[in-house]
């Protein structure tokens, strides 16, 4: 697109979004509408300000992907609904018992403009949940292209706090016309009604929150949605995290370890990059009360209550004298047992950075790992029969760097399940048939993500089939990163139909075969599908390439 070409698309998609996010009348509407009515339409106006000052912050967060902030509002979105549910009684209440007749005789007298903006701010702010309101017009909207820059953004975040403040001057312009048919009566009768519906919100607020708290108090929060621990997010309970990233360091004899308590009696999967950065070759590190240690090794770690442990070592072996392996070599060895394994291609065995991915399924481990893509590594029969802590350790003189830990549980099983249209005649059987104008198979056109948090790991073409509830995204080809795995007919995602025309909630499943947060969506526009992943802060187009006869 052109400049000015870029400039309009921009501006018009950013007044519709500001506008349909300032439509629905929840309670800063009602309260914009009841102060237009009683104080006058200046007053309305300025608690409507507030309100588009408090959608245009939340877009911004939406926008430029401050993962930290969503994940905060998030995770505490609860607690923020029951504050707010809390001043929202207050409010009710006041309104419920207010006396009209004063400020129908001066509209505007003592008014502070400052205070209503700040009541509407406070008022959209207290409710989180608009972010995914936002989530779903971006994606509707083609919002977020690989292709925008940022002045271009800039334009767009403005052009929504414009259709916002375009809402609440028609709202309260009509409302302040209306404002003459009332008398004292109807004022009063306003204000019970208001007063009613507010406390009404309130009330089902505090509920809802209470509810969703205990619940979540039940639960095991890492095991509900998959635990990401990362430099954005932190490391949870891991006691040598650094502000970039977790360092395990052994400067004295001793091993050290480092473990994190997760729920027992479950099957669970984890995935991390890892970096030795004290495994250079042929270098030898200092510790305490002892020699330096060539290539010293770490490992990862699970542990029961009673202190029974199952652990996998990794070493570099470098300068080997054996003429039955070559050199160098990454050696895998589990403890108890003697399985054993040594890699020498496909991973980095020195300082570079590895990623791992380890299942624990009915108690049997497998991990599998690479440098590019991931390769099995070694499977075996657990010694445990369900661990509740994970971890790593490090031998003495070796440094260890771990960053994008994702510990999630093994739930996910469904989204595998191998269709019939991997055949290819029952796929063009089906498609000659069809007269459903997505339906066909569709390929990657372009897409800004960071292959390092999703792992695309290839240029992949799905089949969009219709089911009950939306569509499947059937894998058909393309994927480099554990290829192996991948195999014709697996559901890559689904795409669940919402309320809104050609826009869906997406269960999108990464290279390494879990199921990313739920906030994802897609949208069908000109032909084009275009999948958003929030918590990435990046789009995926795909156009198709085969349509239904």
């Amino acid at each position: 697109m052109g400049f000015f070409e870029t400039i309009f698309y921009m501006i018009w998609r950013g007044i519709a979004i500001g506008i349909i996010i300032s439509a629905p009348m929840g309670p800063v509407g009602i309260l914009c509408v009841q102060r237009t009515l009683e104080k006058g339409r200046r007053t309305g106006f300025f608690t409507g300000i507030g309100a588009a000052i408090s959608d245009m912050f939340y877009c911004v967060i939406t926008g430029f992907g401050l993962s930290f902030i969503e994940d905060f509002l998030t995770r505490n979105h609860d607690i923020i609904q029951l504050i707010g549910s809390v001043v929202l009684i207050g409010f009710g209440i006041y309104l419920f018992k207010s006396n009209p007749t004063r400020n129908l005789k001066k509209p505007e007298e003592g008014i502070s403009d400052r205070r209503n903006i700040l009541n509407g701010f406070l008022f959209t702010f207290s409710n989180p949940l608009i972010i995914f309101l936002i989530i779903g017009l971006f994606a509707r909207f083609n919002f977020l292209v690989p292709e925008i820059q940022a002045y271009h953004y800039f334009i767009g975040f403005i052009s929504i706090g414009a259709g916002a403040l375009v809402w609440w001057w028609v709202v309260t312009y009509f409302v302040a016309k209306l404002r003459s048919h009332f008398n004292l009566r109807s004022m009063w009768l306003i204000n019970k009604i208001i007063g009613g519906i507010i406390l009404i919100f309130a009330i089902v607020g505090i509920v809802t929150a209470i509810s969703a708290i205990a619940s979540a108090a039940s639960r095991h929060p890492a095991f509900d949605t998959p635990l990401y621990l990362n430099s954005s997010r932190g490391f949870g309970n891991f006691n040598h995290a650094a502000d970039s990233t977790l360092i395990i360091e052994a400067y004295t004899n001793d091993t050290v370890c480092d473990l994190i308590a997760i729920p027992a009696h479950v099957d669970f999967n984890v995935s991390f990059r890892a970096t030795n950065l004290h495994n250079k070759s042929g270098k030898g590190y200092a510790i305490k009360g002892g020699p330096k240690q060539k290539n010293p090794g770490w490992g990862i770690v699970l542990a029961d209550k009673s202190g029974k442990r199952e652990i996998i070592s990794i070493r570099t072996l470098d300068n080997i004298r054996d003429e039955t392996y070559s050199s160098p070599q990454l050696l895998f060895s589990r403890s108890p047992g003697n399985e054993t394994n040594r890699i020498t291609n496909g991973m980095d065995l020195f300082t570079g950075t590895n990623s791992f991915h380890l299942n624990f399924i009915h108690g049997n481990i497998s991990l599998s790992g690479g440098n590019r893509e991931y390769k099995p590594i070694m499977s075996f029969e657990s010694s445990i029969e369900y661990p509740d802590s994970f971890g790593f350790f490090v031998a003495p003189g070796a440094m260890l760097s771990l960053d994008h830990i994702i510990l999630s549980p093994e739930s996910c099983d469904d989204l595998y399940i191998h269709s019939e249209f991997g055949n290819p005649d029952v796929l063009s059987s089906y498609l000659n048939r069809s007269r459903n104008k997505m339906e066909g198979i569709w390929k990657i056109w372009d897409r800004s993500l960071e292959e390092d948090y999703l792992r695309m790991g290839g240029d992949y073409e799905c089949a969009l089939i219709e089911n009950e509830d939306g569509y499947d995204l059937i894998y058909l080809d393309g994927a480099r990163t554990e290829a192996r795995s991948w195999r014709s007919g697996m559901i890559k995602a689904r795409l669940k139909k919402t309320s809104f025309k050609d826009i869906f909630d997406v269960e999108w499943i990464d290279s390494s075969r879990k199921k990313l947060p739920d906030e994802i969506k897609a949208s069908l526009d000109g032909g084009i599908l275009t999948i958003t992943f929030p918590y990435q802060s990046s789009v995926l187009r795909l156009r198709k390439i085969h349509t239904p006869k």
